[in-house]
């Protein structure tokens, strides 16, 4: 994982993606620790898939995500990884 330095308005985009989606998920999973906790045992078995820090550079565009972990992400926010893949694919391409 990379923290990138300099402001990067495509990864901000990215991130705020990722959050509606999560938000999206309903009231259950509006906070970044409940949402990995909840996920963890509802997804992943109660291992740790990932951690808060990170979910939040990933949310707030300091991060990009590992191929790794967007599958899991999308697994995690219930989408298609391919589908989750375009949708960043055409915020990065904009």
């Amino acid at each position: 994982m990379a923290e990138i330095k300099e402001y990067n308005q495509k990864l901000v985009e990215i991130g705020n993606l990722l959050k509606t989606k999560r938000e999206a998920l309903g009231s259950r999973y509006k906070s970044r620790d409940k949402f990995i906790s909840e996920r963890s045992t509802e997804l992943f078995a109660d291992e740790s898939w990932i951690s808060l820090r990170h979910l939040t550079n990933l949310e707030n565009g300091k991060n990009w995500p590992s191929l790794e972990m967007l599958i899991k992400h999308a697994y995690a926010l219930e989408v298609d990884p391919v589908e989750l893949f375009r949708e960043i694919l055409e915020i990065y391409n904009k």
